[in-house]
């Protein structure tokens, strides 16, 4: 009778906490957010987003764009913020004869050869069979030239990553499960089957498990700390980075918003990342309501997290579902899953 009791409780404790962190991260109990700009903003795309955006110098911005799982092919675009933010398709070449090549573009991340200045653009794709990296070298002017296609049997349902060497990089495993019902159910129940895995030009390791799944990620100026966006959780942690790529997490900062995709100003060291501050919204469009975008600045010392701001916020009607934010140029760019992108001029930012 007494460990029946102890058992109930217990399993009503674990239930009750569930049910906790649950509401949390759907945000039931919100509908509605304030408008925010930082100056006058321009809808440069109108259909097909940009799920995640990078600058590569230059007030050049580029952008994964046509995210749909096992749908068309997408495409890479670009933005001049020096040119009216004129928007560029970029044409590619030497590509390969695959139906399904660039399919559903999602995380983007880029790495100049401090030797010969090449600069390789690495895109993270979802055909049906399974995840690839299509890398890319960006050749002068704006063109992508293709250069190879790298897999891994570990590269189950992987989101974002960040290149730190020729075909080396941290890269996110966001679920476990790519096949529709059982995301689903690995999603709302909460299983921590997440993780940062770490490609060393020929195989990929698990450096880092246990995570809700865990999405944006990106690394410091000097190259030390690695720093996750755990979506899940509306956590943002940092990892530091030893000799041999191992990652040990060494702190963890609650946000309140489901973080996204982060862009690291290199000049500051302070974080730009794009966010879903009603999770509900985002995960479940059957509720007719637009999802509201976000943009939060995070502010820095010692690559650890030191002040975190709302830039912009709308709700859905000018930018639905941001998931990715940068700043260049004096302006800042939002993507979106697969609607609009907008650029905004940046009138102030409080100083660090």
């Amino acid at each position: 009778m007494m460990w029946s009791t102890i058992v109930t409780i217990t399993l009503f404790g674990f239930g009750f906490n569930y049910f906790l962190n649950y509401r949390d991260w759907l945000d039931w109990e919100k509908d509605l957010v304030l408008s925010i700009n930082p100056g006058s903003c321009k809808t440069i795309i109108k259909d097909g987003g940009s799920e995640d955006v990078t600058h590569i110098g230059n007030g050049i911005v580029l952008m994964s764009t046509g995210f749909e799982f096992f749908g068309p092919p997408g495409q890479i675009k670009a933005v001049d913020l020096n040119n009216g933010n004129k928007v560029m398709t970029l044409n590619m070449s030497n590509v390969p004869s695959r139906t399904d090549f660039l399919s559903a573009p999602h995380g983007i991340t880029t790495w100049r050869d401090p030797d010969t200045d090449q600069l390789f653009l690495y895109v993270i794709c979802h055909p049906k069979p399974e995840d690839r990296i299509e890398v890319f070298e960006v050749l002068k002017p704006l063109t992508l030239k293709y250069i190879r296609t790298i897999t891994d049997p570990k590269f189950d349902f992987m989101n974002d990553m960040v290149a730190v060497g020729r075909d080396k990089f941290y890269i996110t495993k966001f679920a476990r499960f790519r096949e529709y019902n059982r995301y689903n159910l690995e999603m709302f129940s909460g299983m921590k089957f997440g993780g940062i895995f770490y490609y060393d030009g020929h195989k990929a390791r698990e450096v880092a498990s246990g995570y809700y799944m865990p999405n944006g990620i990106n690394i410091s100026p000097d190259k030390k700390v690695v720093y996750v966006a755990e979506w899940g959780t509306k956590t943002l942690r940092g990892f530091r980075r030893d000799s041999s790529n191992n990652l040990a997490e060494i702190w963890s900062t609650y946000t309140g918003t489901g973080i996204d995709n982060i862009e690291v100003d290199p000049d500051t060291g302070d974080l730009w990342i794009g966010s879903h501050p009603i999770t509900w919204k985002i995960i479940d469009p059957f509720f007719g309501s637009l999802p509201p975008g976000q943009v939060v600045r995070v502010k820095m010392q010692d690559n650890a997290v030191s002040e975190i701001e709302i830039i912009y916020q709308d709700d859905g009607t000018n930018c639905a579902g941001s998931t990715a934010a940068t700043y260049a140029a004096g302006k800042m760019i939002v993507g979106t899953v697969r609607e609009q992108t907008v650029v905004c001029d940046v009138k102030y930012l409080t100083p660090n």
